[in-house]
This record gives C-alpha cells, sequence and structure tokens, in this order.
C-alpha cells in the first residue's frame, strides 16, 4: 500500500518539469497557469505522502498549502496585472 501511494507522488513530481521549464521560459500568463498547477501538484503530492505514511496531521499541512497557494497567486497576478 505504501509503495502505490509513494509511487503516485513520484509520478506526480515528474510532471512538474515540463510546467518548470514553461515557468522558465514562457510567457507570463503561461508562467502564472505553470505557478497555479505545480501548486496543484504540490497539494495532491502532500496528500498522496501523508496517506502513504498514514500520517493523518499531514493533511492539515496539505490543506493550509493549498489555501496559501491560491492566495499567492491571486496576489501574484494582481502584482502582474499591467503585463498580463
Amino acid at each position: 500500500m505504501v509503495l502505490g501511494f509513494t509511487a503516485a507522488a513520484i509520478a506526480m513530481l515528474i510532471s512538474v518539469i515540463p510546467a518548470g521549464i514553461v515557468i522558465a521560459r514562457g510567457s507570463l500568463p503561461a508562467a502564472v497557469v505553470g505557478y497555479e498547477f505545480i501548486t496543484a501538484v504540490a497539494v495532491m503530492v502532500l496528500v498522496l505522502l501523508a496517506q502513504a505514511f498514514q500520517r493523518p496531521s499531514l493533511f492539515e499541512l496539505a490543506v493550509l498549502l493549498a489555501v496559501l497557494m491560491f492566495g499567492s497567486g491571486l496576489v501574484f497576478v494582481r502584482a502582474m496585472e499591467r503585463w498580463l
């Protein structure tokens, strides 16, 4: 059971590589989309690892990260509004 959740977390982390390339080389709107994608993947990886290691207290970290990262994405878009 642990191996399945861990393998899924690793597979999701591999999907971050193309998004990182888009953030580094893409336009500003594409970078915002890449940032939001990476935050969604980070939250899901934390949830998968919390389930894999059977630590229910770590789910709180994933939920808190989801709320904070969504807010920070909105702040980033607001700050870069003139270039979008």
